[in-house]
């Protein structure tokens, strides 16, 4: 399949998945409010840390052979199939821990719903939505989960209007419920796809695999606490409303990602088959689209935003306006720096995103330290947007000086540009 129609598919496919997976957080938001909302998208977020550290970023080892045709599919299912359950006892074992001792507060009812299905479940959408792509393969996991997110916001939308039929606690568990059910689908429909095995990966190739995830995993972490280490901050420094309101902020921007998190999925595996030749320039190209995208973003939010955040999600969320206009260049810096992650991680050199994430978590870590108390969310913002920076910075130096590509062609975009957006237009509407 050729990059560019590989990449259609992708956008198409996930950008369906994630915009009902968008409407979803706007009905929660509006059901439970920032308050409550709040402490849900807080477990969440605090499962994903756990989770992140507990599979050893297993699925980048995984997917990256299986680009490399150096493992069969089935054997990977095999494994999956072994690890999940393992993984969610421990984990689910180690928070309950860590609840009893740092936060009595959440009630223990709330975290056997919330974990004992987030838990699994979201271990077998990252495994296999890995193995998806790395067989160029986008549709199928996404259409999986797109129709989980549709049936999850009709149920939301009998919640809203008809209170005696779903309740706030039947809604939340068929929403964690949602999860699980759509890993499940996930750990069914691959094996068919691509074939069942019986036997698990041979134990020299284990040990690359696992070679290979432990350098991504320090990556994976340092991204993690980079985008999401000032969530416990604000916790500890802000009230319940002010960290709703700074966690619609975050998944506004998360929400933006999403193109530059689909072209990623796509050039990694890509990379990995041509071990770089011809991606320099896409990259180069991909970082001038970004730009100019969420600069006219930006524009649309500092003239609208005052407004519309309310109207979608409620009238609790007043708070997000400034955050949102400081975050927002970040984000920018975050939608660059994507793709350019992928292409380094293609060539086997993850240890370049290890440093580049790193001296993201220093910036940030201070940031918030200082910041956070004396600021609240705008601080936050603030912090973020210099740790996004500092990351886009350290890997555009090391992409620019491999490449030979000079830094403002990675930041201004040429009449070259505009022709070829007008061309993919073209080219779509002719294939439609």
């Amino acid at each position: 399949m050729s990059f560019r129609r590989l990449s259609y598919q992708a956008l198409f496919w996930r950008s369906g998945c994630l915009f009902t997976a968008f409407l979803l957080n706007i009905l929660f938001a509006r059901y439970y409010g920032a308050s409550g909302s709040s402490v849900i998208y807080y477990l969440i977020n605090l499962y994903s840390f756990v989770l992140l550290m507990a599979s050893l970023s297993i699925e980048g080892g995984m997917s990256y052979f299986l680009a490399k045709d150096q493992v069969k599919a089935g054997e990977l299912a095999a494994f999956i199939y072994m690890w999940t359950p393992v993984l969610s006892i421990l984990t689910l074992l180690l928070l309950k821990g860590y609840f009893h001792f740092f936060d009595s507060d959440i009630r223990a009812s709330l975290f056997w719903l919330t974990a004992s299905t987030y838990i699994p479940g979201q271990l077998l959408i990252t495994f296999f939505s890995a193995l998806f792509y790395a067989r160029e393969s986008p549709a199928l996991p996404n259409i999986i989960q797109l129709a989980v997110n549709g049936i999850l916001i009709l149920l939301a939308g009998v919640a809203l209007n008809w209170p005696v039929l779903i309740g706030p606690s039947t809604f939340l568990h068929l929403y964690f419920f949602g999860v699980l059910a759509a890993g499940l689908l996930l750990a069914i429909v691959f094996p068919i796809r691509f074939g069942w095995g019986l036997r698990l990966p041979a134990p020299a190739l284990l040990k690359k695999i696992f070679g290979y995830s432990l350098v991504a995993l320090v990556a994976n972490v340092a991204f993690f606490l980079a985008y999401r280490m000032d969530y416990w901050f604000v916790k500890r420094y802000c009230s319940a409303d002010e960290l709703g309101n700074y966690i619609q902020v975050s998944k506004l921007g998360q929400s933006i990602l999403i193109v530059p998190g689909i072209l990623a999925s796509v050039i990694f595996p890509r990379t990995v088959l041509e071990q770089g030749s011809s991606m320099p320039a896409r990259l180069a190209r991909m970082t001038r689209i970004m730009v100019l995208s969420v600069t006219l973003l930006f524009l649309v939010v500092l003239f609208a935003g005052k407004q519309l955040f309310p109207l979608l999600l409620g009238p609790t969320f007043t708070r997000m306006y400034r955050p949102v206009l400081l975050l927002l260049p970040g984000i920018g810096f975050l939608a660059m720096l994507a793709p350019l992650s992928a292409y380094f991680a293609g060539l086997n050199r993850v240890g370049v995103n290890v440093r580049v994430a790193l001296a993201g978590v220093v910036v940030m870590f201070a940031g918030d330290f200082l910041l956070i108390p004396g600021y609240k969310i705008a601080g936050a913002a603030i912090v973020s947007t210099a740790a996004y920076f500092t990351m886009l910075l350290y890997s555009l130096a090391i992409f620019s000086k491999n490449n030979h590509i000079r830094p403002k062609a990675l930041f201004i975009v040429t009449r070259a540009d505009w022709k070829w957006l007008k061309s993919l237009t073209s080219n779509r509407n002719g294939q439609r």
